[in-house]
Formats: C-alpha cells, sequence, structure tokens
C-alpha cells in the first residue's frame, strides 16, 4: 500500500487535516495505525468526533508518532487503498526534548520512504507575515524552505495552504503560487473541508 505523508510545522492543522479527510471519504469510525518512534505499533478505532477531541488541540506536539488511515478510492469494479499519514511537527534546530527529537527523526524518516509528500502550511500566518513584515518562524521561513526542496526534488509533492478561511490567507495562497508556479499548490480549510475534492483528486493518482 502507498503511503501519503502529511508533513509540517506545529500547529498548521496536519491532524485536524487528516480526520475531517478521512471523513469527507466516507469514514465514520478511524481505525488509526499508531507507529511510535521506538518501533512499537497499535491499533486504535475511534469515531471522528473522538479522534478530533483526544488527537488535535491547539497545543503544540500533540501529535509524537506516525498516526496512519487507511483510505479507499474506487477505481472501476475493483478500489485503491492509500495509508494517509499524520506525523509529528517539525521545527528548526534541535529541540530540547529527547523523546521529540526522536518523533522528528522518525517523521524525516517516513518523507524518505513516502509516496506522495502532502507539506501543509498555515497561509494566514504567512499573509500575516507578509503584511507586517514579521518574518520569523509563523511566516515561510528557512525550515518551510527545506522541507519544500526535498519534495520537489522527490516528485510526489504537494503544498497545502492550509487556514484560507482565516484572515491574511489568500495573501499567502498568492505568496506561494508566486514563490511556486510551476508546482501545485491547493487552498484547503482542514476546518471546514473546503478544498479537499481537490486534494482527493491529486491522491488519487498515487494511490
Amino acid at each position: 500500500m502507498k503511503r501519503s505523508l502529511v508533513v509540517g510545522k506545529a500547529n498548521v492543522g496536519k491532524t485536524l487535516f487528516c480526520i475531517h479527510f478521512a471523513r469527507y471519504m466516507g469514514m465514520r469510525e478511524l481505525r488509526l495505525l499508531v507507529q511510535e518512534a521506538d518501533g512499537r505499533t497499535d491499533c486504535r478505532r475511534l469515531s471522528v468526533a473522538d479522534a478530533e477531541a483526544s488527537l488535535s488541540d491547539a497545543h503544540p506536539h500533540r501529535t509524537r508518532c506516525l498516526q496512519s488511515i487507511a483510505l479507499e478510492f474506487p477505481s472501476g469494479k475493483t478500489a485503491r487503498q492509500l495509508l494517509l499519514t499524520d506525523t509529528t511537527g517539525l521545527v528548526a534546530g534541535i529541540h530540547p526534548d529527547g523523546p521529540l527529537r526522536e518523533s522528528m527523526a522518525q517523521t524525516l524518516q517516513a518523507m524518505m520512504d513516502a509516496d506522495l509528500i502532502l507539506h501543509m502550511v498555515d497561509a494566514g500566518a504567512i499573509g500575516r507575515g507578509i503584511a507586517g513584515r514579521e518574518g520569523g518562524p509563523a511566516g515561510w521561513d528557512a525550515l518551510e524552505e527545506q522541507i519544500a526542496s526535498f519534495g520537489l526534488r522527490r516528485g510526489g509533492y504537494v503544498i497545502l495552504a492550509n487556514k484560507m478561511d482565516l484572515s491574511g490567507a489568500l495573501d499567502g495562497y498568492r505568496y506561494l503560487c508566486r514563490r511556486y508556479s510551476k508546482q501545485r499548490v491547493l487552498p484547503i480549510s482542514a476546518l471546514h473541508g473546503t478544498g479537499f475534492r481537490e486534494v482527493k483528486r491529486v491522491v488519487w493518482r498515487f494511490a
């Protein structure tokens, strides 16, 4: 089964996207394959509501392992399957928390093996950074550049401009489209599910 990996910095909406996209694909109960950084694996069954409550919140680094959902895409009389995998949020530099560093290393290794990388960014933060010349980690910084550079070399790479429902997001999205004019940039809202139809079309090709 091929793997689509959702990567990005902390709190850009990766986990919420995975939960809501699975619901968009028709799943009412999520069967999560949990892969810890130390090699342990577990399977969990959660309703969409329970997954939102227990896996996603405003605190950074709630996700500390790979969490995968097997999605089915109808294809004629059969169905293709794709593993949609949520990951630990990445940070620039060396994080002081040892277990979190291991989780980030797990994410980086998974990037090497993924068939498709979905690079999720906060388009609202990028747009506000442009307007206020804020720069810094909330905008399009060196870490985002490194992820994009790796993804572009791989070939299976898409930028998801998330939080299009927030102020400044349109400016952030336009900035990304200009900067990566030859690369696919999809505007979405993980919270409201907008843009999921186009995401489905993209990931179906890799299933």
